[in-house]
Order: structure tokens, then sequence, then C-alpha cells
């Protein structure tokens, strides 16, 4: 399967990539704006929060995802820590999970594809699942087992059908709110997380 990869991915993305034997992250696209590719999705007393990588522009506007690099010139990592903390401080496994997630902040890794394959690796650590992918060498779609952009932010996620809703206790009110970062499930549920991930997968 090949795939964008995404920043703190979703629920639905961990699915999808669980359901695979191999996969291949494409980066040699386009970096595309208000994409999954710097943004997540976490729950927060207020609703649903973003969080964005900020990124550093380039003149001509259009870059390859492997060549994308972070902007450190804007407080992003206190942001994002500070945000995660009052999302998640309450939560069950939260003590257990947040020094590995503020492990890899700590990096100050300077590309977003180098940002976003630590935490897949570190999820797949946390779930007992090594990822068996590469990266792209060329940009290529024609292959029946692409499935870039095939999740995409300005779509709901019920017209894929890539996983069923299975809710689960959250920190947050008594709505529960499908579909978030994978950060969500693991803080909530911990390392039940992976049996969840299994029972919601379709493909």
């Amino acid at each position: 399967m090949r795939i964008e990869i995404h920043y703190l991915p979703s629920i639905e993305y961990l699915s999808l990539l669980l359901s695979q034997e191999q996969v291949q992250f494409e980066v040699y696209e386009h970096f595309q704006k208000q994409t999954y590719r710097n943004r997540a999705l976490i729950l927060g007393a207020n609703g649903i929060e973003t969080l964005t990588v900020p990124i550093q522009h380039v003149h001509s506007g259009k870059m390859l995802m492997k060549d994308v690099r972070i902007d450190y010139g804007q407080n992003w990592v206190r942001i994002h820590q500070g945000a995660i903390q009052a999302a998640y401080g309450k939560a069950p496994y939260f003590e257990y999970f947040e020094p590995y997630i503020r492990s890899i902040f700590a990096k100050k890794l300077n590309f977003l594809v180098d940002l976003n394959i630590e935490y897949i690796e570190l999820f797949g650590r946390i779930l007992g699942r090594k990822w068996n992918y590469s990266l792209s060498n060329s940009f290529e779609i024609e292959d029946k087992d692409v499935f870039w952009n095939y999740i995409q932010a300005k779509q709901d996620w019920r017209e894929r059908n890539v996983y069923s809703e299975l809710a689960y206790p959250q920190c947050f009110g008594n709505t529960f709110h499908p579909n978030l970062s994978v950060l969500d499930l693991l803080m909530n549920q911990g390392r039940d997380a992976n049996l969840i991930l299994n029972q919601l997968n379709k493909k």
C-alpha cells in the first residue's frame, strides 16, 4: 500500500496501516496545506482541537514532502505539549505514554517526514506491531494499492468506509468523538487500543 504520511495519525489511518502487510510512504509528492500531513485532532475541554506543525515555506511555493522543514521559529512544541497535557492529563494512561511523546518533541527533528515517522514507529512499538514500511523514491499513483490522498481532512470519514465507529470512554463530555488522533485512544485505553483497532478495521 502506498500512502502519504500523517502527523500523530488518526485512528482511521492506523487502522488502515494495520490491515496491510507492507506500506510505502509517499514522500515525493508535493506538500499539501490543510491536510493531516502536518495536522492532528485531539479532544480538549472545549471540544475538538487541531494541532498544526508549522513549516518553513519556500519562494517557489511547491515543496516535495521529503524536503519540508519544520519551523521552530514558532513555539509550536510548547503549544502542542500544553494542549496534550490539558486534554489528557487526567486520562488513565497519560503518565505512561506522555514521556514517549515528549521525547520525540525534544529531538527537534528538522524534517516533517522524520517527525511523522518517529510517531508512527512509536505507536507501532506501543501496539506491539513492527511496521514493514519503505519510503518512495519517485511519485507514482497508478498502482492499484495506492491510498494516496484517500484520507482527507475535508471529507467526512464515514464516506471512506475504512473502519466502523466503536465508542470508548473519553475525557470530556458525554458525546463520543470518533476518529481523532490515535493519541486519544492510547491515552484512554492503553494497550487495549490494539484490540479496538483490530475490531474497527474493515479492509
